[in-house]
């Protein structure tokens, strides 16, 4: 090759040297369907186009995810960049997390997360290590038009002896269920009682959790909801959750026959189709119901904090107290999800930026204002846009909407969902047990005790005295220890 040649290539070469290289696409890793990962993909495409930086996501079946997770950390295999997954499940994961930047966590947009889902669900073992996105929480909706005709409050007074109103407690919520069972709705269809989720894998343990919430909720006992604080027995046994289980299973009794049991996507669907005079369920429950597009009751829905009891299980003494008044105990069902960045991370402070461009507050509020996104309130402004939610459903549902998840939030007894180490093994073992009382293959009683001995086994496979200390930890009786 001549060296006139030779320069020419080398010119060539070093020029292809000098051009920019493309990032490499950021890789998100998350759940499938228009829930949630529609968010993802949606903020990635506009992200890329905003920064020119590609997002990938990619999403696996929910039952799979954490699997796929957990395999890609003990393996060395990073996931993805980026991670949005249960809240539930990071004390699993924190290990293999890097914890948030600290001024993203002591800037406007973590500090403007709601208490509740930032100190409670993006901390593990003091530190902060993921970004909440979505905020879970179980509450009631009833049929406006129903509790208030003049004919059905005077049935429902004349057979019952109290007046029809939104229930304050359990008793009262199993009261109106049987009450309209089998009552047809002006749109002349049967009505079911309630819609509590009762399918498998269809979220059915977070109802059984919110009716044991406020039985095992004892003033003087905090921390005793899944576990006795002390030795780590498992109290998922004791007449507190058997009464829950009772209540529980009578509610799914007043349900819709022909529609089999419900996943709480058929609950929130359901309702909002008119069959049932309430439903239990997410707060997403608020958006699809009020729809004029999706709802045939979308203008007749009111909505109820979780109903309470007035007598709460004393876990020392063994026997029930009775309260001077009916206490209810909000539950933080599943948390919600939440965004996170493994160590090993190709890209992490791009993972972070695109984390805080989904969860930025304009973003956020259309997010929860979509009954597509999977994602609900969770933001202090998101709770205080009376003008944005009266816009969406209304001003009376806004109001009614945003008065219950405020004070569900801000009750200074609200109770979290089961956070430790092997929370899908715990999940797995009762609701097992739970279908089986369902097909009617065991007994309740017999069920709660078979799930507390595989509790029991499960907690002395990871250890009893770290999972002591994690529990602790998760309910608030002591410090978190990094």
């Amino acid at each position: 090759m001549s060296k006139i040649a030779m320069r020419f290539v080398t010119i060539v070469i070093l020029a292809l040297l000098a051009l920019p290289v493309a990032a490499a696409p950021l890789e998100v890793l998350t759940r499938d369907g228009g829930p949630i990962a529609g968010p993802a993909l949606a903020h990635g495409q506009s992200f890329s186009q905003e920064t020119g930086q590609a997002v990938t996501v990619r999403t696996r079946p929910f039952d799979a995810l954490y699997g796929e997770i957990m395999m890609g950390f003990v393996t060395g295999q990073v996931p993805a960049d980026l991670l949005i997954f249960p809240a539930d499940w990071l004390p699993d994961f924190a290990a293999y997390l890097q914890p948030v930047p600290e001024a993203l966590v002591q800037g406007p947009l973590v500090q403007g997360i709601h208490p509740a889902y930032r100190d409670g669900l993006m901390r593990w073992r003091g530190q902060w290590m993921a970004v909440t996105l979505d905020g879970d929480l179980h509450m009631g909706a009833y049929r406006l038009d129903l509790f208030e005709d003049p004919e059905t409050r005077a049935d429902y007074l004349a057979k019952t002896g109290t007046p029809l109103a939104p229930p304050q407690t359990w008793q009262d919520y199993t009261r109106i269920a049987t009450f309209f069972v089998g009552r047809s709705g002006p749109e002349g269809q049967p009505l079911a009682g309630t819609l509590e989720a009762s399918a498998s894998n269809g979220q059915r343990l977070w109802s059984l959790f919110s009716h044991a919430a406020a039985y095992t909720a004892h003033p003087d006992h905090p921390g005793h909801f899944f576990f006795d604080p002390e030795t780590m027995t498992p109290e998922i046994d004791n007449p507190a959750w058997q009464r829950a289980l009772s209540d529980y299973l009578a509610a799914v009794a007043t349900g819709v026959d022909e529609s089999g049991p419900l996943a709480s996507h058929g609950v929130r669907t359901a309702f909002a189709a008119g069959q049932g005079a309430m439903a239990l369920d997410w707060s997403d429950i608020g958006v699809l119901a009020t729809d004029p597009k999706a709802s045939t009751v979308a203008d007749k829905v009111g909505f109820f904090p979780l109903p309470g009891a007035d007598q709460v299980w004393n876990p020392q003494t063994q026997s029930w107290d009775r309260l001077a008044a009916p206490q209810s105990v909000p539950f933080l069902a599943f948390g919600g999800w939440i965004a996170a960045v493994p160590r090993g991370a190709q890209q992490p402070q791009t993972a972070w930026d695109f984390i805080a461009y989904m969860a930025a507050p304009e973003r956020a509020a259309r997010d929860v204002m979509s009954g597509a996104s999977g994602f609900n309130p969770y933001r202090l402004s998101q709770l205080d846009d009376a003008t944005g939610w009266a816009a969406l459903m209304g001003p009376r549902a806004a109001q009614n909407y945003l008065r219950v998840l405020r004070e569900s939030l801000n009750a200074p007894h609200a109770a979290q969902d089961l956070r430790l180490p092997g929370y899908p093994a715990y999940m797995e073992a009762l609701d097992a047990r739970i279908g089986k009382v369902l097909a009617k293959e065991m007994t309740p009683e017999e069920a709660l005790h078979e799930a507390a001995a595989e509790w029991d086994r499960i907690t002395d496979r990871l250890g009893r005295t770290s999972q002591r200390r994690h529990y602790r930890e998760a309910m608030g009786l002591e410090e978190a220890q990094p």
